[in-house]
């Protein structure tokens, strides 16, 4: 997934779009099974287009607000793992820290929200609709779980390694 997250832009964008059209177009044949396959394959590739580029421009404001230290790879081990390596630029991982705290500070918020809505949403529709919509049910519960348990748990690691270049910082620099 890490590789996947740094490629270069027009790179990410044409892979988000490939894995769109294949998952949308294979779900269409659940959705809309009686639809020509032109007019799916049609719609299908309309859909993937504007979500690759869309989601590729919110992946790329992203990065450069979080910017340098999270295309290093030391920095994405640094946040599973919780330790600031010896090495690590102050200045940027401060960047990155500063910006992935505002994001799980959001996240914590509205994770639970938009998971919860969309799971509520999808168990209606499985009930009113049709049955495979328990995919969706099963998919939500699975993400607002994942949500609810591993936010804080980052929250709480990225302050404690904001607080570790804070102390670093604060050591006077032996020459």
């Amino acid at each position: 997934m890490q590789k996947i997250v740094r490629l270069p832009l027009p790179a990410l964008m044409l892979v988000l779009a490939v894995f769109y059209a294949v998952l949308v177009f294979l779900v269409s044949f659940l959705t809309t099974p009686a639809a020509p396959l032109a007019v799916r394959a049609i719609s299908t590739m309309a859909g993937a287009l504007v979500f690759g580029v869309l989601f590729g421009l919110v992946i790329g404001r992203m990065r450069k607000r979080a910017g340098p230290a999270v295309e290093d790879g030391t920095f994405g081990r640094a946040r599973r793992s919780g330790v600031v390596p010896a090495d690590a630029d102050p200045v940027a991982w401060r960047q990155a820290l500063d910006h992935q705290l505002e994001v799980y500070r959001r996240q914590r918020w509205y994770g639970p929200v938009v998971f919860g809505l969309a799971l509520v949403l999808n168990v209606w529709l499985a009930l009113t609709d049709a049955p495979y919509w328990w995919a969706g049910v099963a998919l939500f519960a699975g993400i607002l779980l994942a949500s609810v348990v591993t936010t804080p748990r980052m929250l709480r690691r990225t302050s404690d390694m904001l607080a570790e270049l804070d102390r670093r910082e604060a050591q006077p620099v032996d020459r």
